[in-house]
């Protein structure tokens, strides 16, 4: 027993098995990627469709929408282009060399399988600074590219990859520069700069991003707030800057100004002019072209709904709560297809994930000194999910108050805060564990491991999608139609339970 659980420990340890965690994912997307007919659900026509109206303009804004555009809503005062805009680069050349959309199609989600692999890296990167172990890095990254809504999303013509890429950036820049303010008295310029750089243009990638850009302001406004001598503190900033290289200097300096630029020309304009930062599209353009775009459309008439008729009793929030955490559990591991039609989760994963998590979520509770032993920084970690998945709920039932119904009740926005959460819980198991079972905690440890696994991969990754999916999901091509029943009947005996 001695040697197999070190002989596990090795492996989880081992930066083999993330590149393998890697593979895995890529495998899974890429099965979305070239079998999975366009539009993937999670929005691609809408994002494809911008993508393409970005690709006929060099700047990145939209002065009157074109014609035929009610689909999309308002993109003159969107506050959430920049993915758009900077995928429509890589869409311009891939269009002057094939014409066919399929194709055209296909590539970019291949792009989008790099971004989202991108934000593994980086995520792998930030853990290590932080001192997390090499094995907890593995088992949580793996954790997360089993829930299946994961390969599906990475595999989608999407913002919320490049999302998924900038999070870690951004933390990342947070703990270099609490690191040097705490230990060195200094704040350092290239780093600092760096993260106004990429907490305003990610704010522009997707508007849900600023409230994870105010998590790691508030942070380091803590930490500095905390440290002595402020004036010297500040004064160290300059300094550090003018010990750059000219060039150096000048790229930082461009980049604040077009970041700082961009983010207050949307959002400081948007407040000023409409008064909010995500202004209404009935606010810019007329009601009859604001309908054409789905989501707003539906809004507008359950909004009638609601005046005209008698409303609902407010919820309770009780109520809610668990309505809000079984919609988004069910939208992380279920299938669905290109008309939105949604198909249940497979009930292992999705009944071993809500066990595992609640349960974690207490421990985090309980052992929260225990875990900040393992590196004060990751209070940075809790303080972004909090946040973030705080202003998740909100939205949501500020949503469930207007229309007397639960909507965007939509599980992948919280994958890319996931790899956070996944490691503050995994501390508090590691530590639950060793009050327990103390000098049998690696052994205990090693056989929980392979029964989590074991049940995450009945339904984990591509396997939902794969048990669930019908003919007409998929490209209409028959070679493709016959590969992926061939696998289901392969793959089918396999899964305890698939109905």
């Amino acid at each position: 027993m001695n040697k197999f659980t070190k002989f596990i420990y090795r492996m989880f340890s081992s930066k083999k098995l993330f590149y393998v965690i890697v593979g895995l994912l890529i495998i899974n997307a890429a099965w979305f990627a070239l079998t999975v007919q366009y539009p993937m659900a999670f929005d691609e026509n809408y994002h494809f469709g911008i993508i393409k109206i970005y690709s006929h303009q060099w700047t990145p804004f939209i002065t009157s929408m074109p014609a035929n555009s009610g689909a999309f809503g308002d993109l003159t005062r969107y506050d959430s282009y920049m993915y758009h805009y900077l995928m429509s680069f890589p869409y311009r050349l891939i269009a002057a060399f094939i014409n066919q959309e399929v194709a055209q199609i296909i590539i970019l989600r291949f792009i989008n399988i790099g971004i989202f692999v991108g934000g593994l890296f980086l995520y792998r990167r930030l853990f290590r600074r932080v001192h997390i172990p090499e094995g907890l890095i593995n088992f949580s990254l793996l954790m997360l590219i089993m829930i299946p809504v994961v390969p599906f999303l990475a595999a989608t013509i999407n913002y919320d990859n490049l999302v998924f890429l900038l999070v870690p950036l951004l933390v990342d820049l947070t703990v270099i520069c609490s690191n040097a303010i705490t230990k060195t008295k200094k704040i350092p310029a290239i780093s600092f700069l760096l993260l106004l750089i990429v907490g305003g243009l990610a704010s522009l990638v997707k508007y849900a991003f600023l409230p994870i850009f105010l998590a790691v302001a508030l942070y380091l406004l803590v930490i500095f707030i905390r440290a002595p001598a402020k004036k010297i503190l500040l004064a160290t900033i300059k300094k550090s800057f003018r010990s750059l290289r000219k060039n150096t200097q000048i790229i930082l300096a461009i980049g604040v100004i077009i970041s700082g630029g961009l983010f207050i020309e949307r959002y400081g304009v948007n407040i000023i002019q409409y008064h909010s930062f995500e202004p209404d599209c009935a606010q810019i353009q007329p009601v009859s072209h604001c309908l054409q775009w789905g989501p707003w459309g539906r809004n507008y008439w359950m909004a009638d709904n609601v005046a005209n008729n008698d409303p609902d009793p407010y919820p309770v929030m009780d109520d809610y709560v668990s309505t809000w955490f079984d919609g988004m559990m069910e939208h992380l591991y279920f299938a669905i297809n290109y008309n939105y039609n949604n198909f249940p989760p497979l009930q292992i994963p999705i009944s071993l994930a809500t066990e595992i998590g609640l349960f974690g979520l207490f421990l985090c509770v309980i052992f929260w000194r225990s875990i900040l032993r393992v590196d004060r920084r990751l209070l940075l970690f809790g303080l972004v999910v909090v946040i973030y998945i705080g202003a998740v709920f909100y939205a949501n039932f500020a949503m469930y108050l207007k229309y007397r119904t639960a909507l965007a009740l939509n599980g992948r926005y919280l994958v890319m805060v996931f790899p956070l959460l996944f490691v503050l819980i995994g501390l508090a198991y590691r530590r639950l564990l060793a009050v327990i079972f103390k000098s049998w905690a690696k052994y205990i440890t090693v056989i929980l491991t392979i029964i989590v696994i074991f049940l995450a991969l009945q339904g984990g990754g591509a396997l939902t999608h794969l048990m669930r999916a019908q003919d007409s999901w998929y490209w209409q091509n028959q070679t493709v139609i016959n590969i992926n029943k061939t696998l289901k009947n392969i793959i089918s005996p396999l899964i305890i339970s698939n109905r």
